[in-house]
């Protein structure tokens, strides 16, 4: 087995769940939550095998970590501009709206945390709203999602104090 193929299939056991729950706290929709999931890894397995544009030799992937978030990110701002006629509230008003199973969550705070937010945090600019997920909902470090977003680590740490600034007035903490 190659090592693109064995790297890919222990980022696979490591990361599925958190790149989906990345996923679906972006569309609020199962399906396509493990839809993006499933297409952030085909991709980068394209990618580390294949190479871009379909050349023979693969791709080195240094942070395997950042670079599904990265695609998986890439994915979501698509679907996004995609269905922008579609609304963030319309979906998590609907009725059949299933939350993702937190078993695997750090702890119940964080979990409590979320479920409180959730609401105000559609109402944020999305870029302040993508990076409080990275943060919050994903763990990824201000370094790591500035890697990601192709950003500067300041300007992260900025977008998640601003960002947190907004939630706490609209709580009137």
């Amino acid at each position: 087995m190659s090592d693109n193929r064995q790297l890919l299939l222990a980022a696979y056991d490591q990361y599925a769940d958190a790149i989906y729950r990345h996923c679906f706290f972006r569309v609020f929709n199962k399906a396509k939550a493990e839809e993006l999931m499933q297409e952030t890894f085909l991709k980068v397995w394209v990618y580390m095998e294949k190479g871009p544009f379909g050349s023979a030799q693969g791709r080195e992937v240094k942070n395997i970590r950042a670079f599904l978030y990265r695609v998986a990110n890439n994915l979501i701002i698509d679907y996004i501009r995609r269905k922008k006629e579609e609304s963030l509230d319309a979906m998590t008003e609907d009725e059949n709206f299933i939350e993702p199973a937190g078993a695997d969550q750090k702890d119940l705070e964080k979990e409590v945390l979320l479920n409180e937010v959730k609401d105000q945090i559609n109402d944020l600019p999305e870029d302040y709203k993508q990076i409080l997920i990275m943060r919050y909902v994903d763990d990824l470090e201000p370094r790591e999602i500035a890697e990601v977003l192709d950003l500067d680590a300041n300007n992260v740490s900025v977008k998640i104090h601003r960002g947190l600034m907004m939630l706490k007035s609209r709580f009137k903490i």
